[in-house]
């Protein structure tokens, strides 16, 4: 039975290091591509980093995207993969919270722009998005996107699982704590029937996400979750047909 391989990139980016945290994603890519990953999910803010604000600013997000999302694209096409990446995003004079898949050409097939985004604190910066977003994955069917705690809305995962999708997937900066996830993602793949995965991150920004889990749900349970001090790759099979998870495991070498 077919099945594509999708890797969850448990990243530690750093605030506002834009070129050391795109050199990390460069390496754990490609070397996701060579071990058989036809999907590669990055956390939240990844390229920036999730505190970037109070180190850098947000003048470089505008003049600086067109550059930086070509190197991204350039990435997916070498590799050959696709890359859905979380980076804050430049768009009419407003500023996102956003998750850009790239396809193996390095095209962009679609963006999401985070809707539940905090109003305070190091998410400020951003305006809220208004849509769910469902894209159609080759070789992984049609895939829900979520930044974080747009998975605490009940509404918005009813309203994306009502667009028609066979896995919802969210990339992540979530820390755990009082205010850490708590049965979000199981409550997600109860209520839509569907396999949820989330790539999370770990190190440490203006929260301590050492011990932050990228994990799957499957049926209201967590099936499988990973953290770790040290960022990793986290591989996962994804049966399209059957719409299972299975073989959950660490990617070779070291990050």
């Amino acid at each position: 039975m077919f099945r594509s391989t999708i890797a969850l990139l448990h990243l530690a980016p750093e605030p506002g290091e834009i070129e050391r945290n795109l050199h990390a994603l460069d390496i754990t890519v490609r070397a996701a591509a060579r071990q058989g990953a036809a999907l590669a999910v990055s956390p939240e803010l990844a390229l920036s980093g999730y505190g970037f604000r109070d180190r850098i600013g947000t003048a470089w997000i505008e003049r600086d995207q067109a550059v930086l999302l070509r190197r991204v694209s350039g990435l997916a096409r070498e590799a050959g993969i696709f890359l859905a990446l979380g980076l804050p995003l430049a768009e009419g004079g407003a500023l996102y919270n956003g998750l850009i898949v790239f396809a193996p050409d390095g095209s962009e097939i679609g963006r999401h722009r985070k809707i539940n985004v905090l109003r305070v604190g190091c998410e400020s910066w951003s305006m809220p998005g208004d849509l769910p977003t469902v894209l159609p994955v080759e070789g992984v069917g049609r895939v829900g996107l979520f930044i974080c705690a747009d998975m605490y809305s009940e509404r918005l995962v009813a309203e994306t699982a009502g667009l028609g999708c066979d896995l919802l997937l969210s990339s992540a900066a979530w820390a755990p704590g009082e205010h850490g996830p708590n049965g979000e993602w199981e409550r997600a793949s109860q209520a839509t029937g569907r396999p949820v995965l989330v790539c999370n991150r770990t190190g440490c920004d203006t929260l301590d996400f050492t011990g932050a889990c990228s994990i799957a749900a499957v049926d209201g349970v967590l099936a499988n979750t990973h953290a770790s001090p040290e960022a990793a790759t986290v591989l996962v099979d994804w049966q399209p047909a059957t719409r299972r998870l299975d073989n959950w495991r660490l990617a070779a070498g070291r990050v």
